[in-house]
């Protein structure tokens, strides 16, 4: 049995995939919340297999919600974020916060289905709809390339690494912060200390620096 958590702001958006995912036989729907904070109590309390999680939350609270439930409970579970689309930016942002899967709302509940067998399964699910969206990524990391660079990082702090991964999706100091519950004057602090350490000039220059040398590898990759 493969037991699932709803994570979504609307009512009849968890409503429908409720149903959806019931008319499964081994599927076992716990609780649902439209909350996040809700989101992580009921993750610890029921240890979900998968974690349906609504990226098109207000406030971001979807991409905070994938985040902090991939790091929850003694096995994080699966996360699948499902939106109305996906461009390269919410596809990026949305692998950086774990997702497992993406599905679009339009998609058929025998898709839905198959979906959360697939994660529960250990299984990575990438539409060729998020793909296509991640192939401008992939083609900028190939383009900036930087044998050897990499070992720059070491000289930032884990934060400043996190800072720098969000910073590369295209996310204004005011989001990062946001998304890492910081205020925006200690992120743009990470900012200017990281361009430090890194010699460069300015954003888009760390953000070249951080596709050429595969700190943002993991998106690349799943483009291919």
């Amino acid at each position: 049995m493969v037991t699932v958590l709803l994570c979504a702001h609307n009512l009849l958006i968890r409503t429908g995939l409720r149903k959806v995912l019931e008319d499964d036989a081994y599927i076992h729907v716990a609780a649902e919340t439209g909350s996040a904070d809700e989101a992580v109590e009921l993750a610890r309390r029921h240890q979900p297999d998968v974690v349906f999680v609504e990226l098109d939350m207000p406030r971001g609270e979807g991409l905070r919600i994938g985040r902090m439930l991939t790091g929850t409970g003694d096995r994080p579970a699966g996360v699948v974020f499902i939106a109305q689309s996906f461009d390269s930016t919410t596809a990026l942002r949305g692998l950086l916060a774990g997702a497992r899967a993406f599905l679009a709302k339009s998609d058929t509940p025998r898709q839905l289905v198959a979906a959360v067998h697939a994660v529960a399964g250990g299984y990575t699910v990438l539409p060729s709809a998020v793909t296509a969206a991640l192939e401008p990524w992939a083609m900028l990391s190939t383009a900036f390339a930087a044998p050897g660079a990499a070992d720059v990082f070491g000289l930032l702090t884990e934060r400043e690494l996190e800072v720098l991964r969000l910073m590369a999706t295209g996310m204004s100091n005011a989001e990062i912060a946001e998304f890492l519950s910081l205020g925006e004057a200690t992120v743009k602090s990470h900012v200017s200390r990281l361009l430090s350490k890194l010699g460069l000039r300015n954003r888009s220059q760390a953000v070249a620096r951080a596709y050429g040398t595969g700190l943002m590898g993991v998106p690349a990759r799943a483009a291919q």
